[in-house]
């Protein structure tokens, strides 16, 4: 909640605002709660600011009713506390209080003083070592001195109140994916990029083979259409590696300036499925290749002035390129790339960012676009190459972002599309939708693949790791 804390005594009938001894409430963003379970009336809350960074750590001695600052100028260098912001207190010592977001923290005289218990640059194993990037932090009554801590690396444990720690992730699959791919010659070989945790593969088919072939927070992903041992992988700010079988891989990101390439998070890559050695990427312009990443060269001005999210060389004609962006703009090209048309999002896409785009297999003009936000449809078709659109959402799909869609090409008719509530499936061009996301977990689907030659739906999830089915 971004205006402070609140309390309610009646199960939420009637609330009231805590203030006194916070900070003013506008400036409040994202905060945590701890409530001590040996002394109940003694609360700790962990807060942000606007800028992401701590704006303080307070703890209440009587239910909330007054607040003291504990924090002071220790917690200076955390960051990203809009995205990991987590406290805990010991089951047994009200004074033994554990919070963080990038690192964990920890008081063991109710905030006195401080210490960093987690530092996520040192080594694997080291007993210091903690995944970075904290989301949830668990002291179980059952096991005083224990704790659990839930980060972007899966799960670490302390058995001594935080001082050592170890990884206990084996066998999690919670893996946050930003993407997948399957190679289309040989389906044992697949991964993708993640969150914190560099793009991962395997190359013999098992779920628990995978290894990380580039660091960072890995970014997309794609197989060579012929060849399984050739891809291309990348990280944050539009750095791309070629990789070929056993030679060491090379760093082919296009020449951009430093400016344009921190002005894109993660580049959308595409191979042109007709020509292996052609690739398109994007920053707020296309960039291509025509020999593997050896050279590249811009092949477009800014489009809109907002990073390229998504890329479609057609598999029935590679004259025909369609480009999306952040802001939600359309383009598109007839010619591999020479020339752009301008805007053909028109009046019916809703502006938001453009997070797919398939072609019909068989038709370069016929064009599906998934689109991300929410308060509009999501899932959009063209049968003339953009010149018109039809709503193919209509209401009928859940009103979340929609981040994938694919066509089968031994089965166009069947659209596929994943969002955050799931998968769902149309065989009729929109006028019904079926819901297939059966046993996935409850989790934001992020992309989707299909493999031709195994007839299996492949999906991606930000949290729960690929999962695949048996569809034809």
């Amino acid at each position: 909640m971004q205006s402070g804390i609140w309390r309610t005594e009646d199960g939420s009938t009637n609330w009231t605002h805590l203030n006194t001894g916070l900070p003013s409430p506008d400036l409040f963003r994202r905060a945590s709660l701890a409530v001590a379970p040996s002394k109940p009336d003694t609360i700790y809350a962990l807060a942000s600011d606007a800028n992401e960074a701590v704006l303080g750590v307070f703890v209440s001695k009587n239910m909330g009713n007054t607040w003291t600052s504990i924090g002071g100028s220790y917690f200076g260098e955390e960051g990203q506390m809009s995205y990991g912001n987590t406290i805990v207190v010991h089951p047994t010592n009200p004074d033994h209080v554990l919070c963080g977001g990038v690192d964990l923290h920890r008081s063991t005289n109710g905030g006195s003083t401080w210490q960093q218990i987690t530092r996520w640059d040192l080594e694997r194993g080291n007993a210091q070592y903690a995944h970075a990037d904290h989301h949830c932090v668990v002291m179980p009554t059952e096991a005083p001195g224990r704790v659990y801590d839930c980060n972007d690396g899966g799960l670490d444990r302390s058995d001594d109140g935080g001082s050592n720690w170890h990884n206990c992730s084996s066998g999690l699959a919670v893996t946050e994916f930003y993407d997948l791919d399957v190679a289309p010659s040989d389906a044992r070989n697949f991964g993708g990029g993640a969150q914190d945790n560099g793009t991962n593969v395997t190359t013999d088919g098992k779920p628990d083979t995978h290894f990380e072939i580039l660091g960072g927070d890995g970014g997309w992903m794609v197989y060579n259409p012929q060849n399984a041992g050739k891809l291309f992988a990348s990280y944050y700010n539009f750095h791309i590696y070629r990789f070929s079988g056993s030679t060491p891989p090379k760093n082919v990101s296009p020449p951009a300036s430093k400016s344009e390439q921190h002005s894109v998070w993660m580049c959308y890559i595409t191979y042109d499925p007709n020509q292996p050695k052609t690739i398109f990427t994007g920053s707020s312009r296309v960039w291509k290749t025509s020999n593997e990443g050896d050279q590249w060269k811009p092949v477009s001005g800014d489009l809109d002035g907002s990073p390229i999210s998504a890329i479609e060389v057609a598999p029935a004609n590679s004259k025909f390129v369609y480009v999306g962006t952040e802001n939600g703009g359309l383009f598109r090209s007839v010619d591999g790339g020479k020339t752009w048309s301008g805007n053909i999002a028109g009046a019916t896409l809703p502006g938001r960012q453009i997070t797919r785009i398939e072609t019909h297999p068989k038709n370069a003009r016929t064009v599906f676009v998934t689109v991300a936000g929410t308060g509009s449809s999501h899932v959009f078709c063209s049968v003339d190459g953009g010149s018109t659109w039809t709503d193919l959402d209509q209401g009928k799909l859940p009103a979340v972002p929609h981040s994938a869609a694919v066509l089968p090409p031994d089965d166009p008719n069947a659209l596929y599309v994943a969002n955050d509530a799931g998968v769902y499936l149309t065989n009729d061009g929109g006028s019904s939708w079926t819901n297939v996301t059966r046993n996935l977990p409850n989790v934001m689907v992020v992309d989707l693949v299909y493999h031709h030659g195994e007839g299996t739906l492949w999906a991606a999830t930000y949290g729960r790791s690929i999962w695949r089915i048996k569809v034809k």
